[in-house]
């Protein structure tokens, strides 16, 4: 069976919202269609990826390992679909802290030049891979 972005997209919510009500608020859908995408989402994957109770819902160890690739996939359809709206595509680069000192100026220019209609941009991220891992960004140095 396929996984697909609605599943991706719910199952995000509910972890980042803390609940399913939360997260069909935010998707602007039911909380039955949440719970739905998530319940296909772990029939897809053949494993459960949160654990359900009254009072928490809890990401499982397979949910765990499958939250940062779902973040990834997710922040990557936005970005196709921000460059087929914009035509604007952008190399991100993190770093934990000055990026490339004083020649960053002059590499972002250097970029502009040799790349027109792209973005060469810098993102600080303190996390030990600057945000590589995490999908944050495309490069990091």
């Amino acid at each position: 069976m396929d996984v697909d972005l609605r599943q991706l997209r719910a199952f995000v919510a509910v972890v980042d919202e803390g609940s399913f009500t939360d997260a069909a608020l935010t998707l602007h859908t039911t909380q039955a269609s949440v719970s739905r995408a998530v319940a296909s989402l772990e029939k897809a994957i053949g494993a459960r990826v949160l654990r359900r109770s009254t009072k928490e819902i809890v990401l499982t160890e397979a949910g765990s390992r499958v939250l940062g690739p779902a973040r990834m996939i997710l922040a990557e359809v936005d970005r196709v679909l921000e460059a087929g709206r914009t035509g604007v595509f952008a190399l991100r680069v993190g770093h934990a802290w000055g990026a490339l000192g004083r020649h960053t100026t002059a590499i972002q220019q250097s970029w502009s030049q040799e790349f027109p209609g792209s973005e060469l941009l810098f993102e600080q991220v303190d996390s030990p891979a600057n945000g590589l891992v995490e999908g944050l960004v495309d490069a990091a140095v």
